[in-house]
């Protein structure tokens, strides 16, 4: 299968072939780009589509179909970073070969053809050689045969010369060897030509014919792996994609309808109890005018509450009734003194029992967390200091004094604050929520009480202050640093936070071996990680493989 032998004759129709197959490459090419285009668009609107549902504010919801939906929404935008990704290497891989390649045929293409047009023409030079040569031959056969008739027509006229007669003989025979000579030019033009006309067809020709059919075939061939690197690189992307989508069925079965209603529990139960029976009121009895004087004044006092649901032109909202009561969200559940709502207080007295015991749990785990880095802190110090003592070329141990000192300020501080929330907590749990409790009633309640604070227990004592304690403490002794300790241990169990997950990984450049407290032993190129960061004593806290946390020298590892 030769186009040389085969298409010897069919040359310009070849030429067209190979130039309507490059117009194919450049075609395909824009396919690519556009391909790569609606990769982009597609990754983009999916980016847009994330970023529209996404909460407007940082928000951390406890329910577990929205966490689901927001871990749904990052498989989604993992997604488009894919198809970004594929449309960039469609654009870089792919359209920019086409591209080259394209030009590089049509520079080989006008190569070809112009090799072809120069040996056609040196075969078109040929021929009019071989043409003029004949055409010589020709006239020069002509003048022998003119001058052969002349030369016999002298010989037979009686009438002319002898001289005139050897002088149409002598003309004759110069005809006669001049268009041998031409015959001989002719014949040897006539023998090169076809020559030439032979390296032409089957020789030069061919190789002009080979040569782009060469072209094609590498174009074709350039085409097809072309088409596969396509592929390639779509499939290349969807193992990540399979895993996006696999992440999102993953957060769909962390969705349990039951801890969700659970947590709508925990984060709106107020700890009050549904209102009492409404008593019979006798009015035959000998205390009626008691009892109606005490129901007037129930209805006086209710008065500057309805006050604050009137609207600005005077009309009042129409109260809410039945189960609207209890479900009216925090506009009725709040309580206010006359039109003002109560203001917030540090012991969060202000919220239902419930909420409060919440808020005051959550403010001792802080406190905690505090008191935990602070102490890792002060233990990094110590070393430190113990470090300089050892070696007093690596830095004077008094000068970490000061902060030894700032440190024991901190702890102070946040211990002393520690222990009045652990009292807050206490009141509220020996207090809230149970029968000595005076009742919150709702507005419009027919059930009056006489109590000034809602939130005061029967005996009068305030929720900062138990059988005359201060915040400060439960026990009415003023806590020491020991005590303050204490107090932080004993709601470990019940706020005990999860293992930090490491920040970092480290390789040790140094073996270590730990002679304090609190320090780690480590081998030489041993894989850490890293739980916290050196906070400027020279020391960093380390996990290792099994579990064993510590802190190391910072200068003894490689943090990558």
């Amino acid at each position: 299968m030769n186009w040389g032998t085969d298409l010897w004759d069919q040359f310009d129709k070849v030429t067209d072939h190979t130039l309507k197959g490059i117009e194919f490459c450049e075609r395909y090419a824009h396919f690519v780009k556009d391909r790569a285009k609606v990769e982009s668009d597609y990754a983009s609107s999916l980016r847009k589509l994330t970023k529209n549902y996404l909460p407007k504010r940082k928000e951390d919801s406890p329910f577990t179909h929205v966490q689901s939906f927001h871990d749904t929404l990052k498989e989604v935008g993992d997604v488009a970073g894919q198809h970004e990704l594929l449309a960039e290497q469609l654009r870089a891989s792919i359209w920019d070969e086409m591209n080259k390649l394209a030009s590089e045929l049509k520079a080989e293409r006008k190569k070809h053809i112009e090799k072809a047009k120069q040996l056609e023409n040196q075969l078109a030079s040929q021929m009019r050689i071989l043409d003029n040569a004949k055409r010589k031959y020709v006239r020069a056969y002509d003048d022998q045969v003119r001058a052969e008739e002349a030369y016999r027509n002298a010989d037979n006229n009686m009438n002319l010369s002898r001289a005139e007669v050897d002088r149409a003989k002598s003309v004759a025979y110069q005809k006669a060897q001049f268009c041998s000579d031409c015959k001989a030019g002719y014949a040897q033009a006539l023998e090169q030509t076809n020559s030439h006309q032979r390296d032409y067809y089957n020789k030069h020709l061919p190789q002009v014919f080979q040569s782009l059919q060469e072209m094609d075939e590498g174009r074709i061939m350039k085409l097809q792996q072309s088409v596969k690197n396509m592929s390639n690189e779509e499939k290349r992307i969807q193992p990540i994609v399979n895993t996006c989508l696999d992440g999102i069925s993953a957060a769909s079965e962390k969705i349990d309808h039951g801890e969700d209603s659970r947590k709508v529990i925990d984060k709106f139960k107020s700890g009050f109890f549904p209102p009492e029976d409404i008593a019979f009121e006798d009015l035959s009895n000998e205390d009626a005018q008691s009892v109606g004087s005490n129901s007037k004044l129930s209805r006086e006092k209710s008065e500057p509450i309805k006050a604050a649901g009137t609207t600005k032109g005077g009309k009042s909202k129409k109260e809410r009734s039945g189960l609207g009561k209890i479900f009216g969200g925090a506009r009725t559940s709040s309580f206010r003194i006359g039109k003002n709502q109560e203001p917030e207080r540090e012991d969060f007295g202000h919220l239902p029992p419930q909420q409060q015991k919440k808020q005051l749990k959550e403010k001792i785990k802080h406190l905690k967390h505090q008191i935990t880095k602070e102490r890792a802190e002060r233990e990094g110090l110590v070393k430190m200091q113990d470090v300089y003592r050892g070696n007093p070329k690596l830095g004077d141990a008094n000068s970490v004094n000061s902060q030894l000192d700032d440190n024991k300020i901190k702890m102070d501080n946040l211990e002393a604050e520690m222990a009045k929330y652990e009292g807050y907590l206490a009141t509220a749990s020996g207090s809230g929520g149970t029968p000595n409790m005076v009742r919150r009633q709702s507005i419009g309640s027919h059930h009056s009480t006489h109590s000034a604070d809602i939130s005061t227990p029967i005996n009068g004592n305030t929720p900062n202050n138990v059988s005359g304690q201060t915040p400060n403490s439960v026990s009415g002794q003023t806590p020491n640093r020991s005590t303050m300790v204490n107090s932080v241990d004993s709601f470990d169990d019940e706020f005990d936070d999860e293992p930090s997950a490491p920040i970092g990984t480290a390789t040790a450049l140094y073996p270590f071996d730990a002679t304090t407290e609190g320090a780690l032993s480590m081998l030489l190129d041993e894989e850490l990680s890293i739980v916290d960061k050196d906070n400027g004593d020279g020391w960093t806290k380390i996990r290792k493989p099994n579990g064993d946390e510590g802190f190391v020298p910072t200068t003894y590892i490689k943090i990558h």
